[in-house]
Order: C-alpha cells, then sequence, then structure tokens
C-alpha cells in the first residue's frame, strides 16, 4: 500500500510572519520511492493563488455599506 508524504508550503511577504497557505502531498511507494513531478508543482502554485486570492477578498472592505 502507498503512503503520502505532506510538504508544508509557507509564504512570508515583506518582514512579515511566514504563514503557512498549503501543503503538497506526494505518493511515496511501498519501496520508499516518493514522486514530484510538474503537474504536482503547478497544482500546488495553483491551490497557492487560489488562497492568496480568497484572503484577499476577505480583507477588502465591504463595497455595499
Amino acid at each position: 500500500m502507498a503512503a503520502t508524504l505532506g510538504i508544508p508550503v509557507y509564504l512570508r511577504v515583506g518582514n512579515g510572519a511566514e504563514t503557512q497557505i498549503g501543503e503538497v502531498v506526494v505518493s511515496v511507494e511501498r519501496d520508499g520511492t516518493a514522486t514530484l513531478t510538474l503537474t504536482d508543482i503547478a497544482s500546488a502554485l495553483r491551490a497557492t493563488a487560489n488562497e492568496m486570492d480568497a484572503r484577499m477578498q476577505e480583507a477588502k472592505p465591504d463595497a455595499s455599506a
């Protein structure tokens, strides 16, 4: 049975504190081989961008008020 390994992804902007914004999950085979593909990296970057967008939307003041 294959296992998974989570690698946390952190973001720091300027001199601010690091914040964990997600993780890359890598499959590990029975023989201990872990493979990280370009597709995995692209997915992690997309998820990071989506999280950043969501946080920016939360931080915007309500324009309807």
